[in-house]
């Protein structure tokens, strides 16, 4: 048939161009799909949970500061939740093994947003429940609610203060009997019959919970307090940064105290009641503590005064991030946070007040730190560093944080890391040299410097060494070459300096 029109359309257009028309020379060669390598389900349920990883979804612990970040280089960014859950629904209609696998992950974190949200997702739940009657066989399936670690639960929407909505949030609990983290964002005042169950339904086995009462619109105490907090024994993780609770003139004052005898990592913010309600509550294990400034006022001053006279002596690492309304809405290089009011980080060095305090972190816009001494510091984090303050000519905070540190200060400091600041994303032809010359003040005092990327930037040791060699270049300097070295790169730059010497 082919053939036939060619023949037809030369008859037409006897004097026409031949490349006009465009026709496949030879029938393209069928696209066979690739089948996927065939791979253990173990390694398969790696690979997806890291392209699907985000943070927040899978606790609400907040990521340690030192973690290295690094320049991104993939076009889409990081994970968003969006996306991560994009990728787990295409992942279970691949193929029935992908199936078994993904769909763990698609219901390891589940957000309730609204009523008709909720109720779907109980209608999900049930019907995913073996129907056999045997019990042996119900044990081992348990639905889909055996796979959820972490549900979060808004109130924003109509009919979120209903009781109904809250019969339906109980029976989701109850068809995740292995959940582990729960994030709620409660507008309405909740009744004691719905908290008394809560208490006693995931009381035994929660390990971390988020619990947020603040509503600007409603000024009014809730129906929670530290009694009901201390009903949650294994938690691990506690975030009291919006909590409001009962009038504090109604908590128990007597001993013993609510315990929560494992907690390790607390939120807070300077709100007056999140101090109040932590300094109440008794927590032996207490380690880390991150605490954000909305606000900062006499008061708020005050009650972190006392928090710190109860639990200071427990603190081993300190988180202070740029002061901030909400959480994390803006990046802490914005303007915004650099102008709000600031917690001194003398408030934690002064002595006896957190004897034990072995990392701090603290904003680059903070009040510079005092000639406090601290035995114990042997990390110190600083967020928010940019290229123009690291120049040691230039007045800026950066400069004044970094000058004031020193092991007079802090005998036993051993790290000190630009939080978030990445030398190598930056553009200016000089940052590398700067931040090096940082690098080798703090290196003879014994000290690490590394950036957000977790380098300690040097000199090439081997490329200097190699113009030993050749001898100068033609404009009578070394041509030096920046690499990144490991955290543990002392003995490089002492040769480093012997070849200069040397050279000289």
């Amino acid at each position: 048939m082919l053939t036939l029109w060619q023949r037809l359309s030369n008859l037409i257009f006897p004097f026409s161009c031949p490349f006009v028309f465009v026709t496949p020379v030879r029938p393209e060669l069928e696209k066979i799909p690739r089948t996927p390598p065939d791979l253990p389900l173990e390694i398969w349920l790696e690979i997806f949970q890291f392209a699907t990883y985000v943070h927040q979804n899978i606790t609400i612990k907040p990521l340690d500061p030192f973690t290295p970040k690094h320049t991104t280089t993939n076009a889409m960014g990081a994970n968003t939740p969006s996306l991560a859950m994009r990728t787990k629904l295409a992942l279970v209609l691949v193929s029935k093994p992908w199936r078994r696998v993904a769909v763990q992950m698609l219901y390891e974190h589940i957000v309730i947003r609204s009523p008709a949200r909720a109720n779907v997702i109980l209608q999900t739940l049930e019907c995913s429940q073996p129907h056999q009657s045997s019990e042996v066989q119900e044990a081992k399936a348990l639905g889909y609610g055996q796979w959820t670690r972490h549900i979060e639960v808004y109130t924003f929407s109509r009919g979120s203060g209903d009781i109904r909505y809250l019969q339906t949030l109980f029976k989701i609990f109850r068809l995740c009997p292995n959940l582990r983290m729960l994030s709620g964002r409660w507008l309405h005042n909740l009744p004691i019959e719905f908290l008394n169950g809560l208490s006693g339904l995931l009381g035994p086995s929660l390990s971390g919970l988020y619990w947020n009462e603040q509503n600007t619109a409603l000024h009014q105490n809730a129906t929670t307090g530290p009694a009901f907090l201390a009903s949650f024994r294994s938690l691990r993780v506690l975030d009291l940064r919006h909590f409001i609770g009962s009038d504090p003139s109604s908590w128990p004052q007597s001993e013993p105290k609510p315990t929560l005898p494992l907690l390790q990592d607390l939120i807070l913010s300077t709100h007056p009641r999140s101090l109040e309600v932590a300094t109440m509550l008794c927590m032996p294990s207490l380690r880390n503590l991150t605490l954000r400034t909305p606000i900062l006022d006499d008061e708020s001053q005050e009650l972190l005064k006392a928090f710190l006279i109860v639990h200071g002596q427990r603190l081993v690492t300190v988180d202070l991030p740029t002061p901030s309304a909400d959480s994390e809405p803006d990046p802490d290089n914005a303007f915004l946070r650099r102008i709000a009011a600031h917690l001194n980080p003398d408030i934690l060095l002064a002595p006896d007040v957190c004897p034990n305090l072995e990392t701090l972190t603290f904003p680059v816009t903070s009040p510079p730190i005092t000639s406090h001494i601290h035995p114990n510091l042997r990390r110190i984090g600083i967020r928010g560093a940019n290229v123009d303050g690291l120049y040691p000519d230039k007045i800026s905070s950066t400069r004044d944080h970094l000058m004031a540190i020193n092991t007079d200060k802090y005998p036993r400091l051993e790290w000190i890391q630009t939080v978030g600041f990445l030398v190598e994303a930056h553009s200016d032809s000089l940052i590398k040299d700067v931040f090096i010359w940082w690098v080798e003040r703090f290196e003879a005092m014994g000290v690490t410097l590394v950036d957000g990327e977790g380098v300690m930037w040097a000199y090439y040791p081997e490329l200097v060494q190699e113009e030993a060699v050749l001898g100068r270049t033609g404009n009578g300097s070394l041509t030096t070459m920046l690499k990144p070295s490991s955290g543990n790169s002392k003995e490089q730059i002492q040769d480093n300096n012997k070849l200069k010497d040397e050279i000289d």
